[in-house]
């Protein structure tokens, strides 16, 4: 694991008055109990923009 991630990481369980062991616990158990990862695991989707409208758009740009 790459230290940097793990020491940032450690440092913010520890804000919250966990250790590493009790965080990865609670992360093995909130999976568990989920049945699958507790979280997203893609990156946040960004906004679509509606191709109808865009092809509006393009074809007005072409009409000049």
């Amino acid at each position: 694991m790459d230290e940097t991630i793990r020491n940032q990481a450690i440092a913010i369980f520890k804000t919250m008055g966990l250790t590493e062991d009790e965080a990865i616990t609670l992360f093995y158990k909130r999976t568990i109990a989920a049945g699958r990862m507790p979280f997203s695991s893609t990156e946040p989707k960004k906004p679509k923009q509606k191709k109808k409208r865009m092809n509006e758009r393009f074809a007005e740009w072409d009409a000049f």
